[in-house]
């Protein structure tokens, strides 16, 4: 077993990442005095759904990934992984940071985001399939 120090590194930037995304609803409520929801304003609704949506995901591949680590998934999968999660939720950021964004980069967001999902979780089973 080793310690998830991808996992650990990539949760560090995933954090700094929410902290940012926060900042902009936050900043956004005070300057337009919205205190719930989004009030009818189309940015508003972006940044809270930006992220949300950040929010709903990041967790759980954090999780997928420090187990991986932690069972020995392999350095060069938990660290590749790591990477496309990062780079698709920055492409996913991109597409809700306004209305004219190519919608190219929320596929990317999307599609990685599935992909990061799915294969962890499944090298994951399969590395613990082998240690039964």
């Amino acid at each position: 077993m080793t310690l998830p120090i991808i996992a650990a590194l990539a949760a560090a930037f995933l954090a700094v990442m929410q902290v940012i995304l926060m900042l902009g609803v936050g900043l956004k409520r005070g300057s337009t005095g919205i205190s719930l929801g989004d009030g009818g304003d189309e940015d508003m609704l972006r940044r809270i759904r930006r992220h949300g949506n950040f929010i709903e995901n990041a967790p759980m591949v954090l999780i997928l990934l420090s187990l991986l680590g932690i069972l020995g998934g392999g350095q060069n999968i938990v660290f590749g992984f790591a990477v496309l999660f990062i780079v698709t939720r920055i492409s996913h950021a991109i597409a809700l940071s306004s209305a004219s964004a190519p919608t190219a980069f929320r596929a990317v967001g999307a599609f990685g985001t599935l992909i990061s999902l799915v294969g962890t979780a499944g090298v994951l089973v399969w590395q613990v399939s082998t240690m039964m």
